[in-house]
């Protein structure tokens, strides 16, 4: 049996993800709203341990407290799911100064430091598999979404450095970016946009995914699959990969 750590756990797919790990594994999940975390413990059918910690990733104290309790704690981990924030979007090509460092701070600066303090405290057994999941690189530049554009690509330099400096430590670290995915809030935002536009929510997303090859957006539960799966034998000699689970939207070579 693993042990693995699971970030921002409370988001649908990190809600996903717990749920099928908890069957088989030993788990720390890391959350900001302990009051929904609470909620989904409750709805977990599992005898494996489950530890929670209190995270908020805009704040560089409360990562480092969190990785002073899992230190505290003596918990090293053989697989890590971690999932970033949702990037704000904004089609502002010239943000100012202070914009973009309150950006960077907060969606690529602390998180990364809790990466970093997981790494440095010896958290990581050998072997331990990292799964980097959101705001990561599709390979294709996001229409109006400018700054996201800039953050994703940072996150793929970061996991790609990571995935050559950890090797040596047998650490694999691979990333998925994820295309259109039918979280309850994406859902909400789709109905919304349906009514604005004067029609019916199933013909909206037949427009909204007619240039996808497989005619949809993925549903949270094979987002949480994918995961599942590069955390097992699938990478056992797999590093520093971008897999994109997009329906197949980005068709390069």
């Amino acid at each position: 049996m693993n042990r693995i750590l699971v970030s921002c756990a409370t988001s649908h797919i990190g809600s996903a993800v717990t749920r099928l790990l908890s069957k088989d594994h030993e788990l720390v999940l890391t959350c900001r709203n302990t009051e929904k975390m609470a909620q989904n413990l409750s709805s977990l059918n599992t005898r494996n341990m489950v530890e929670t910690t209190y995270l908020d990733f805009f704040n560089a104290e409360s990562v480092d407290q969190s990785t002073f309790y899992l230190k505290q704690k003596n918990f090293t981990f053989d697989g890590l799911v971690f999932i970033l924030p949702r990037f704000p979007v904004s089609d502002s090509v010239f943000p100012d100064d202070e914009t973009w460092l309150q950006l960077y701070k907060n969606y690529f600066i602390t998180p990364l430091r809790f990466l970093k303090n997981i790494i440095n405290q010896q958290l990581l057994n050998p072997g331990c598999k990292i799964v980097m999941i959101s705001g990561l690189s599709s390979k294709s530049a996001l229409t109006h979404y400018s700054t996201n554009n800039c953050l994703r690509h940072a996150w793929l330099g970061q996991a790609k450095t990571m995935a050559l400096s950890l090797a040596e430590r047998r650490i694999s670290v691979n990333t998925l970016s994820l295309g259109g995915v039918m979280t309850d809030a994406y859902i909400q935002k789709m109905k919304v946009k349906a009514e604005q536009q004067g029609i019916s929510y199933d013909e909206l997303m037949r427009n909204e995914v007619s240039n996808i090859p497989l005619k949809k957006y993925a549903a949270v539960d094979e987002v949480a699959d994918a995961i599942v799966s590069l955390l097992g034998p699938l990478s056992n000699h797999m590093t520093g990969q971008n897999l994109l689970i997009d329906g197949g939207f980005f068709k390069g070579y």
